[in-house]
């Protein structure tokens, strides 16, 4: 790959070599998706939201079946799951975690979890670039019925927050801000690994019964990361409803406004002057000091400016996220930094195309060219390097076990 055109051919290449579509004799529906990579081979959440919103780019058509696809095993009450399997295999039956994340007396081909909700995003993207007033009119209010499940069944204090309830719920798995709410202070992820596990048990003896897992305060964060997006979703929902309902427009943004409040108010360190998430233990609320990518989301919301300045000087700080390769999802001065590329606990100082996406998409909306540009370059310039890969090393732009010819990495293909 010479220059930025091959990038965007291999990119075009990789979502269509990893498309599955047929039918599902267990969920009775035709499907179509793009798959994450080769392993895993289900439809994710926040993985079929990223590749909509570049195959928008290439295909439009297949981009809005992908999110035709994801909505249609929405629940009744809204819900929307993490992972589908329209063909379950028996390596996936006989997978422990599996068996822990879904609940077979309902559904036992969709998890009981969320990711976070890039939904509405990826629905203005997809928009923006098709006009196509149809496809929004068919889907918007069942993308509305997403959020508004999230507003009523995981927000417990009412806050206007997002409460999720595992680590896998905030995309970032075994980001080490989780260790603390579960009293893993070792900074050792095996640890912290072993809890999840014993949690997935306890919520598989409940059925997933969210009155029975919130009141056991096992896992109950507010993740700054995960209420940025859903802020920024409203966002674009309220954007999309001036096309069709001013006055839903109109409800939708006073809602953004709240969560954005909120997230203000409730996660701005003034002590250290960035963003930290939150978690709850029998009805006490505590910090999660760990600076993390997490740390630095809500600059994609429209926040003032010195927030905005607060977060550049973190973001640029060589002690801090600026590595050769930024930006790393954990801050290099952490003492939780690492282990990086050579193990499976993710998420713990590698640098991922996704986030850096999205923290691109903020400096743009803050007008700071020049750092956009950087990032842009280091981003571009990672692939380039080391290919579509699922993480990299933030030193090296290696990328060690992580998978290869992963989807949401093609956003890169986003800032060319």
């Amino acid at each position: 790959m010479s220059d930025y055109s091959d990038l965007k051919e291999s990119a075009k290449n990789l979502l269509l070599s990893n498309i599955k579509t047929g039918y599902s004799k267990g969920l009775k529906k035709h499907f179509f998706y793009i798959s994450p990579d080769r392993k895993h081979y289900h439809q994710w959440f926040w993985d079929s939201s990223f590749h909509s919103i570049v195959m928008a780019n290439f295909y439009p058509e297949y981009a809005m079946k992908e999110i035709e696809t994801l909505l249609s095993v929405q629940q009744a009450n809204g819900f929307i799951p993490h992972i589908i399997f329209w063909n379950l295999r028996l390596r996936d039956r006989l997978h422990p975690w599996w068996r822990k994340e879904v609940n077979e007396k309902v559904n036992r081909y969709i998890t009981c979890e969320i990711q976070p909700p890039v939904l509405g995003i990826s629905l203005l993207k997809i928009y923006e670039r098709t006009k196509n007033i149809e496809f929004i009119e068919n889907n918007i209010s069942k993308v509305e019925h997403f959020y508004r499940y999230l507003s009523r069944e995981r927000d417990p204090d009412e806050d206007n927050l997002v409460s999720i309830i595992t680590p896998m719920e905030s995309g970032m798995d075994m980001s080490p801000q989780f260790d603390i709410p579960f009293g893993n202070k070792s900074n050792n992820p095996g640890i912290t690994k072993n809890h999840i596990t014993e949690l997935l048990k306890n919520y598989k003896k409940w059925n997933w019964n969210l009155d029975k897992i919130f009141q056991s305060s096992i896992f109950n964060v507010e993740d700054v990361a995960f209420n940025s997006i859903y802020c920024l979703g409203l966002e674009a929902l309220s954007k999309l409803y001036q096309c069709i309902d001013r006055k839903k427009s109109k409800d939708i943004k006073e809602w953004s406004d709240r969560v954005k409040e909120s997230i203000l108010v409730k996660f701005w360190n003034k002590k250290n002057k960035i963003f930290f998430s939150i978690f709850h233990k029998n009805k006490e609320e505590y910090t999660i000091p760990i600076k993390t990518i997490s740390s630095l989301f809500p600059i994609i919301l429209d926040i003032p400016e010195k927030y905005t300045n607060s977060l550049l000087e973190h973001l640029t700080s060589k002690k801090e996220f600026w590595t050769e390769y930024p930006i790393p999802s954990v801050s290099i001065d952490e003492s939780s930094f690492g282990p990086l590329i050579d193990t499976r606990f993710i998420w713990r100082g590698t640098t991922w195309i996704n986030t850096n996406w999205f923290i691109a998409e903020g400096l743009l909306r803050h007008k700071r060219y020049e750092m956009y540009k950087k990032i842009r370059e280091k981003t571009l310039s990672l692939v380039l390097k080391s290919g579509f890969n699922e993480f990299y090393d933030p030193f090296t732009g290696d990328s060690g076990w992580a998978m290869r010819n992963f989807g949401w990495s093609t956003l890169s293909v986003e800032l060319i």
